[in-house]
């Protein structure tokens, strides 16, 4: 199954992410948070995995970061969908 790609430009976006979750058949998801500051995207990362983990919980969210220093701020959240690149 082929993933689907999410662009993120600012930390409201995360509405727009959960309406896109909700009418889309999206069990593997892209995001990328190249264009947000770290603490902005590291709050998208949380919201975003915790909501699509609700609707997969055997899917997979992929996230395009600015930093590699997310995936260590990120690691003690209980975050089994995401997948950090």
């Amino acid at each position: 199954m082929k993933g689907i790609e999410f662009k993120v430009e600012n930390f409201a976006n995360i509405e727009k992410f959960k309406k896109f979750v909700n009418t889309h058949d999206c069990p593997e998801i892209s995001v990328d948070l190249g264009e947000i500051n770290i603490i902005d995207a590291m709050k998208f990362i949380v919201m975003s995995s915790t909501y699509h983990y609700q609707k997969y919980p055997k899917g997979k969210l992929k996230c395009y970061s600015v930093s590699e220093d997310i995936k260590d701020y990120v690691s003690s959240f209980a975050t089994k969908n995401l997948i950090i690149i």
